[in-house]
């Protein structure tokens, strides 16, 4: 009798063990907690069609929430400088004009960002299910120090833009809870001053042509950022049944 009554205590055990294992391998993690480290550059006026010139070290922190295999939300803080200078080759602002002029500033943004998986990510029944490449989009705020002009003459002011992040990415899962990938956003901000230093610059960056008027076409200044993102992953989303999918 008490040979029976262990016997099934251990089976009782074996299954709970069992059951166990079978909802931890059937679990998305919910939340990826991470850094980016990369590059951030500028394209304007200075520097209107070449990527990744003028570079500069970038740094971030991200939070991601996994939505589903196929969606993410995903806030981020990310510092970066930006900068450009005159004259270049490729640019040409005023003619026979031998100034020089050179801007520097540092980009400080808050972003919330969407993204969407072209492969389901992370699906515990859909092997093959640990890489995607994905597309992102969203909002972002950003503090800068803008040159502005008041009764004291120039004011060197932190201000906040509002811009609008859009790009592409992958993202791999090394483990159950390390992920590793790669993200390239660009930022369209509807200001033209990020590469202004002065009121009265020797060469005018929303002037580019001296033509000594406003120019709608330029308000132009975008500004990017590019890197490497890693990230731990926490917080199962349990999964009971396969839902019709079959391991292919």
């Amino acid at each position: 009798m008490v040979n029976g009554r262990l016997s099934a205590l251990g089976w009782a055990i074996m299954l709970v063990f069992i059951v166990i294992t079978s909802e931890r391998s059937h679990a998305q993690r919910r939340v990826d907690l991470g850094g980016f480290l990369g590059a951030s550059y500028y394209l304007g006026d200075l520097n209107p069609s070449v990527h990744f010139k003028n570079s500069h070290p970038a740094i971030g922190g991200l939070l991601r929430y996994n939505i589903s295999y196929r969606w993410a939300l995903k806030g981020a803080l990310t510092v970066g400088a930006i900068s450009g200078y005159y004259p270049v080759n490729e640019v040409v602002l005023k003619p026979l004009n031998t100034d020089t002029y050179r801007f520097k500033r540092t980009m400080v943004d808050l972003s919330g960002m969407i993204e969407f998986n072209f492969i389901p990510f992370d699906h515990p029944f859909i092997e093959n299910s640990n890489l995607t490449p994905y597309l992102t989009t969203g909002v972002a705020v950003t503090q800068y120090r803008r040159y502005e002009v008041d009764e004291s003459g120039n004011n060197d002011k932190s201000v906040f833009l509002l811009s609008l992040p859009f790009g592409l990415g992958v993202k791999y899962k090394i483990t159950d809870w390390i992920r590793v990938g790669a993200e390239w956003t660009l930022r369209k901000t509807f200001v033209d001053d990020l590469d202004l230093t002065t009121s009265q610059p020797s060469v005018d960056p929303s002037d580019p042509y001296a033509f000594h008027e406003a120019v709608k076409s330029h308000n132009n200044d975008w500004y990017s950022f590019a890197g490497v993102i890693v990230s731990f992953s926490m917080f199962d989303r349990k999964t009971s049944c396969n839902a019709g999918y079959k391991k292919f």
